[in-house]
């Protein structure tokens, strides 16, 4: 296989799987430890805002402690997938 179809797919499936991861990550609301929609569904029980620890309200959503690094994470598996994809095109070690 052509070098430039090689890094072409390495590339695709790596974009691919990092968006896949991202959008996996965020439908599921990981980056925050208490939602909007947490929140408002304590306000409608007549809660001031969602009970973190005995006495203690949120009364805005608050991201999670690990936050900062989902964006490393989905590089990084982005990455690997291209690098497997890579490694598995190459086809000279099989023969």
């Amino acid at each position: 296989m052509q070098v430039r179809v090689r890094v072409l797919a390495a590339l695709a499936a790596g974009i691919a799987v990092g968006l896949a991861v991202m959008a996996y990550d965020r439908g599921r609301d990981i980056e925050w430890a208490v939602t909007a929609a947490q929140i408002a569904d304590a306000r409608t029980y007549g809660k001031p805002g969602v009970e973190v620890s005995p006495g203690r309200f949120v009364t805005e959503p608050m991201r999670a402690e690990g936050a900062g690094w989902l964006p490393l994470k989905w590089s990084l598996l982005g990455l690997a997938a291209a690098c497997a994809v890579l490694a598995g095109t190459g086809g000279r070690g099989l023969r």
